[in-house]
């Protein structure tokens, strides 16, 4: 699998931000397309003397596909957007989610990531998703740079004495188990819900690198420390901001309705 959709021709920055206006994801008026003009609330180009956007979702200024890029300083404190729980993506969410409920121990698994993943694998081929304009600005993702996906020699050479080649085998073994054992035979008992592209331990692996670099996990309160593991969810727009802790927005959770991210 190339990429996680297939666009045509629509531009998927302004397919993404008319998405988030249906869905109730709330932007703040200064993010808009790119730098050099904005869009009218119907979704026409406006004119080229408009001022440029202060934040700009973009490819450009950013270090790996889609980024969200303050093009002027803002104010610390200052409302970025808001994500209402209906918009994440996860196993609560996805449209089989009553299904991943009800086999919710026989999907039990050591990282405990399985119901997403195959949340993922199946919205990503239904054509009818309604993350579909959210897939469109992931990275593409044949094209991952995490070093599962280097060749075992190279890795081995160039990450020698870090202990990253002994952590990636330990993953990649369990990435492998666990896709075998757990997710496969789901897929097999659910062909009508699971097509035979996405059938693939490579996805697979990609998904969980995705994972790996773009979920959040909210955090757990005291008393649920102890139970089992905190599934990852999926965060549209928060995915593409700069993902350093301390150079990044402040994400606030709302414990029923929303996560909120501030500058």
């Amino acid at each position: 699998v190339a990429g996680p959709v297939d666009g045509g021709d629509l531009d998927p920055v302004a397919c993404f931000l008319s998405w988030c206006r249906r869905v109730g994801l709330e932007l703040s008026p200064k993010v808009s397309e790119r730098a050099g003009g904005r869009r009218t609330r119907g979704g026409a180009r406006a004119a080229l003397t408009s001022p440029p956007a202060q934040v700009a979702v973009s490819r450009q200024g950013t270090v790996a596909g889609y980024g969200m890029v303050a093009r002027e300083s803002v104010q610390a404190g200052e409302l970025l957007f808001v994500v209402p729980r209906a918009a994440l993506l996860s196993q609560h969410t996805c449209s089989i989610g009553g299904l991943l409920e009800r086999e919710r121990v026989a999907l039990q698994s050591q990282s405990g990531w399985v119901p997403l993943l195959l949340a993922l694998l199946h919205e990503l081929q239904a054509p009818a998703s309604r993350w579909r304009p959210y897939f469109a600005l992931w990275p593409e993702l044949g094209r991952l740079e995490h070093p599962m996906f280097w060749p075992e020699e190279e890795r081995r050479c160039l990450l020698q004495g870090t202990g990253v080649p002994e952590a990636v085998e330990k993953d990649l073994a369990n990435i492998r188990s666990e896709y075998q054992s757990i997710v496969l035979p789901f897929m097999e008992a659910h062909p009508d819900l699971f097509s035979l592209r996405v059938r693939s331990l490579e996805l697979y692996h990609q998904l969980v690198a995705l994972v790996m670099a773009y979920s959040f996990q909210e955090p757990l309160e005291e008393e649920e420390d102890e139970k089992e593991p905190n599934s990852p969810v999926m965060v549209p727009a928060a995915d593409i901001l700069n993902h350093l802790a301390n150079h990044n927005a402040n994400l606030e959770y709302s414990a029923m309705t929303q996560l909120t991210f501030r500058w």
